[in-house]
């Protein structure tokens, strides 16, 4: 705390000198000295803007402004205006579909459920159909299923080689081959014998 009073004192001792200046001149009934004490801080003030506050404006050309109502029109034509004019058409020929009676043994379409033709037509031929949407949610949830499983699996590894103290390694035990080999002469004994010669 000290420190910063120190501070605050040498930045006062330094600002004192201007505040002497302008206390003693407050009091004079001079008028003139005001006027041009009040024109010297000015004119400083406007020599440090170069002599001048007149700022150059950026404004946009003649050429920027000519391309982009080039580009607007251009992409609104060959945009907006087919798709207004093909929803015209569909709607004047086509209109909208009616509900008729069909026969008992008639499966409709994914894409009749829709009321507009042009509706129909997105979801006929840029969308998927809702069996494959939920086929994909299922194998979605298959595949997070598989994840969690494998992630219990090696916890429950983890837990188990900390309980038993133990790792895992890949290892075998040696065994004495003769009984295996024993019971396979017995086996190919049996197939060429068959079940009428006892044994």
């Amino acid at each position: 705390m000290l420190r910063g009073a120190g501070v605050v004192r040498s930045r006062f001792v330094a600002f004192t000198p201007f505040l002497r200046s302008y206390g003693v001149n407050f009091f004079k009934s001079d008028g003139e000295y005001a006027k041009k004490l009040w024109l010297k801080t000015h004119i400083f003030t406007l020599r440090c803007r170069n002599s001048s506050n007149r700022t150059m404006h950026v404004r946009q050309s003649k050429f920027v402004n000519e391309k982009f109502c080039d580009e607007l029109h251009f992409f609104f034509m060959c945009g907006a205006v087919p798709c207004v004019l093909v929803a015209f058409i569909v709607n004047t020929l086509l209109g909208q579909a009616e509900l008729v009676e069909t026969p008992e043994d008639y499966e409709p379409h994914y894409w009749e459920y829709y009321k507009h033709p042009i509706t129909r037509f997105i979801s006929r031929h840029m969308m998927w159909s809702p069996q494959q949407v939920y086929e994909n949610n299922l194998a979605y949830q298959k595949r997070a299923m598989e994840s969690m499983e494998l992630v219990a699996e090696e916890k429950w590894f983890q837990e188990s080689e900390l309980a038993h103290r133990d790792y895992r390694g890949w290892q075998f035990i040696p065994v004495n081959p003769a009984g295996v080999l024993r019971a396979h002469k017995e086996e190919l004994l049996n197939e060429e014998r068959g079940d009428w010669f006892s044994r």
